[in-house]
């Protein structure tokens, strides 16, 4: 019999479930919001990649299965099936709000039915979800009671991707919640009559918390099983045995199988490629850097107390999120590197966490299972945290190439009204010279930074009312502190398109001119030189304006300011040029005016023809800068398209942004002068129709950008990983946002199951075993050493070989362990001394092995490094050649006191 279905929501369980069902020969409409998704299906083309439905699609659109973006058919529907997807959010729990406004539109729908419709939850839910938040919504809307015009069931779903079409047609079950509903059992029985008649499937009956249970106890049996063959595998790993004969073996018993047991890296590992960028705050202070840059810096535990990246909360916020670990380790696999539209990518590991933008909000999905047209987040915001100003005093302090008498300060006010203050702090200073120095100062008006440094608390000094310069006679004069306003920082933009520092030598011994030169087009941008030099007039700051066949220059020379720009991190030229960290702690206004000056210097306006269409670009052959500017434009709410190249006779490539859509060009139209903006709005209004952009969209709060090509390639490399707190993602290159990593260990394993609500106490049972063998390792050792006083070796300190990751280290309970005995505690690990020294600064670290056997009354052996097997000579320099082996690493030997953990 055929029967009449509606199916809500068309991702890959109702995509999959409308074409099988029309294969089974049902009339079936999809039902989605995506007006994109419905054209799709209609037109007998699959929205998602899933082997096996373009043919289901190709054969029944059309006729038997058809696509809508209304609720017309659910009255005169036998069966409607809620197939909308239940996200999980940060804390584990189940986002049902999309599902619980598609059973209102169900509902709604219900009320013009006249006959009984059966209305089915294929979305994961959990067990009570159905009875306490669905079947009331949907009460509500139709005005009717379920069990009398309409049913509820629960009939979860157990496709794969990538073998969703041959999962539902060849099932291994089909689990039916009625709570004894006789119609319903009736209108499944005809549903799935094809299935259960040619492949004799097992049908279970049983209620609907019990369904939706089902589907849970299955994952997690499904984890534990995988879980279990992983602690297996790692447990061959230590005795060297063959993990993959083991589950060879044990697969052919029938009450085990043989499905799942390849053990592998389990629910941990997932990392992304060192050259990776993330914006992370250090206190304060804010850069834009590297994973390994980030490893080199913080890869401690003792670095990471204040320590925090960008990151995006569930509601597509952006704020800094504290991290907890930052970690590096040895990789070997597929590494998936994601190309979306605007030429944004992100290389991680088959493994890694990708955040997915899917029915309007972010889901979790592995990378390995992300397909071609998903959108992923990108950032669109940025928190301010303005540095106000900048102290040039403390900057020439922290140069070595500056010493504090040659560094002079130059007084806005008259020195001699404060000459009897300056003489009675200044008396031991003056009494250094053989001359009033003091009255120097006061007749030349100036102090340098030494004699500065010595008065500034005493008489209260003011240092916005100093100016600072380096050298005597015609010199030019800097404010001593700059103020980080707007002016300053389209100043710094221009600086970064149109300024370098030259550094001559000649003639100024150690104390070389440097200069400071922006070049603009010789009639074309007057308007640019103006606001320059208007600005450093403004300052104070000696400038001079120069106009030859090629260009105008403006031009001063001043080393304090040099090295301000340096340590800014401006660089000092087009190929160092970078966007200075301190920008991404400024207000959008402040940002906006960076970006101006940018623009203005090496930005250009082009106008496509046959369109009304603006487009600004911007190009450099610094990609630090280039990837600055994404950074800073996505904190506009601006999505920039990203692409290099490189030309035969160039050494370098060229790495260029691009701005379009009107919509976005209109944000940045305060960037340009009156006659260019004029220019660009006219263009805007020439044309009635808007060109809407296609490489990016915003929906829901969040602005996303779709994959458009997915590149597998084998490595062998060092990948890194954050672990955040709260949100649990961080933005990295290009403003792509990603999820973290997933955690390694057993307890953030635990801490996940109990946020979802399930109390894992069989995993309690294993950590149970797992936190007991430290203690047994030290009561080994008690049976043979009275550790008080005696000197104990502890060999391996990380928690596993090829890793100077401490988290989890057995080492430490151990270490703790002998310091409750009173032992002396001598440590060695090849890679992880410097992190545990952090943590137990009170231990003796060495450089090898043998520099902590010699003397030893014992030695604990707690990681399982190759060079341990190769200790020979070494034990014999022990003061009592006791070994407590706990990774059966060490051979007995004669002479050798040896006691293995569990042989």
């Amino acid at each position: 019999m055929t029967l009449d279905v509606s199916v809500v929501g068309s991702g890959y369980v109702g995509t999959t479930l409308a074409a099988c069902l029309a294969d089974l020969g049902h009339d079936v409409t999809a039902i989605d919001i995506d007006e994109e998704i419905v054209a799709q299906l209609n037109a007998g083309e699959s929205p998602i990649h899933e082997p096996g439905l373009d043919p289901l699609l190709t054969a029944y659109s059309g006729t038997s299965l058809r696509a809508n973006t209304t609720y017309e058919s659910v009255p005169e529907a036998d069966v409607v099936f809620l197939t909308i997807q239940t996200p999980a959010r940060e804390d584990g729990s189940i986002d049902i709000g999309p599902l619980r406004a598609a059973a209102e539109d169900v509902g709604a729908a219900l009320a013009d039915a006249d006959d009984y419709t059966l209305v089915v939850v294929k979305s994961t839910v959990t067990p009570g979800m159905t009875e306490e938040e669905l079947i009331p919504v949907i009460e509500d809307a139709s005005g009717t009671e379920e069990g009398g015009d309409f049913g509820v069931a629960v009939n979860p779903e157990f496709q794969s991707q990538g073998s969703a079409v041959d999962d539902f047609m060849s099932p291994d079950k089909i689990v039916l919640g009625t709570d004894g509903d006789d119609r319903a059992l009736d209108i499944f029985a005809e549903l799935y009559e094809p299935l259960v008649a040619e492949w004799e499937t097992p049908v279970v009956e049983t209620g609907r918390r019990e369904a939706a249970m089902v589907k849970y106890a299955n994952n997690t049996f499904l984890a534990a099983k995988v879980s279990l063959i992983n602690e297996l595998g790692n447990i061959c790993k230590e005795y060297e045995v063959d993990s993959y004969a083991v589950a060879d073996a044990i697969g052919r018993d029938d009450r085990i199988g043989a499905k799942f047991l390849r053990s592998g890296v389990g629910w941990g590992g997932s990392c992304l490629t060192a050259d990776q960028q993330v914006l992370i705050r250090d206190g304060r202070e804010t850069h834009l850097l590297t994973l390994g840059e980030v490893f080199d810096r913080y890869g401690h535990p003792d670095r990471v107390d204040d320590l925090s990246v960008l990151s995006m909360d569930g509601n597509g916020e952006f704020e800094f999120g504290s991290v907890e670990a930052v970690t590096r380790r040895p990789y070997d696999g597929d590494l998936y590197t994601f190309e979306t539209r605007m030429t944004k990518s992100v290389t991680v590991t088959d493994d890694h966490p990708m955040l997915v933008m899917r029915d309007g909000s972010p889901e979790v999905a592995l990378a390995r299972d992300v397909e071609p047209d998903d959108r992923l987040p990108v950032l669109d915001d940025l928190p301010s945290d303005s540095v106000g100003a900048f102290d040039l005093i403390e900057v020439l302090r922290a140069d070595a190439r500056f010493e504090p008498s040659e560094v002079y300060l130059n007084p806005s006010f008259d020195l001699s009204d404060r000459e009897q203050e300056l003489r009675a702090v200044l008396s031991s200073y003056n009494e250094e010279f053989d001359y009033d120095k003091v009255r120097d100062f006061v007749r030349s008006g100036y102090l340098p930074l030494d004699a500065f440094l010595l008065v500034e608390d005493e008489l209260a000094l003011d240092r916005r009312e100093f100016s600072i310069y380096t050298s005597t006679g015609s010199t030019t004069y800097v404010p001593a502190v700059l103020e980080a306003d707007a002016d300053f920082w389209r100043f710094i933009g221009y600086y970064l398109s149109e300024g370098h520092i030259n550094t001559d030598d000649s003639g100024h011994g150690s104390r070389p001119r440097r200069r400071i030169t922006l070049s603009f087009h010789p009639e074309e941008e007057g308007e640019y030189v103006d606001d320059v030099s208007g600005y450093l007039d403004r300052l104070g700051v000696r400038n001079r304006v120069s106009t030859r066949e090629t260009s105008t220059e403006i031009r001063f020379s001043s080393r304090a300011f040099a090295a301000f720009i340096e340590w800014l991190g401006c660089g000092t030229g087009s190929y160092s040029a970078s966007v200075p960290d301190a920008a991404f702690r400024e207000p959008p206004e402040h940002r906006f005016e960076l970006l101006t000056g940018l623009f203005r210097g090496d930005g250009h306006v082009a106008y496509p023809s046959h369109s009304n269409a603006v487009v600004l670009d911007y190009g450099s052959v610094s990609e630090e800068l280039i990837q600055g500017m994404s950074f800073l434009l996505h904190s506009l709410g601006i999505v920039p398209s990203y692409k290099t190249s490189q030309s035969e006779k160039s050494t370098a490539p060229a790495h260029f942004l691009r701005v379009s859509s009107k919509r976005q060009v209109e944000q940045l139209l305060g960037m340009f002068l009156p006659d260019e903006r004029a220019q660009m709005e006219d263009r805007f209004a020439a044309y009635e129709r808007t060109i809407a952009p296609t490489g990016h969209s915003r929906s829901e709060g969040y602005t996303m950008v779709k994959v458009r090509d997915i590149e597998t390639e084998p490595a062998s490399t060092e990948v890194y990983s954050l672990e955040v707190e709260g949100n649990h993602t961080f933005v990295t290159t290009d403003g792509l946002v990603v999820h973290n990593c997933f955690p390694k260990d057993t307890a953030a394993i635990m801490a996940t199951a109990r946020q979802a609500g399930y109390d894992p106490e069989l995993l309690e049972a294993v950590v149970g075993v797992n936190e007991k063998q430290p203690q047994r390792l030290l009561d080994l050792l008690d049976e043979h050493v009275a550790a008080d006083g005696r000197r104990v070796a502890v060999l391996g300190l990380a928690f596993k070989s090829g890793t100077d990751d401490i988290r989890g280290s057995r080492a430490k309970p151990v270490i703790e362990g002998l310091q409750a005995r009173g032992a002396e505690v001598v440590a060695y690990d090849p890679l992880a001394t410097d992190a545990m020294a952090a943590e137990y600064p009170d231990v003796e670290y060495v450089d090898d092995a043998a520099a902590a056997l010699d003397g030893a009354h014992g030695a604990l052996v707690v990681t399982d490094w190759d060079e341990f097997a190769a200790l020979d000579e070494a034990f014999d320099a022990m003061a009592d050649p006791v070994v407590v082996d706990g990774r059966r690493v060490i051979a007995r030997r004669e002479g050798l006191t040896y006691e293995g953990l569990t042989w």
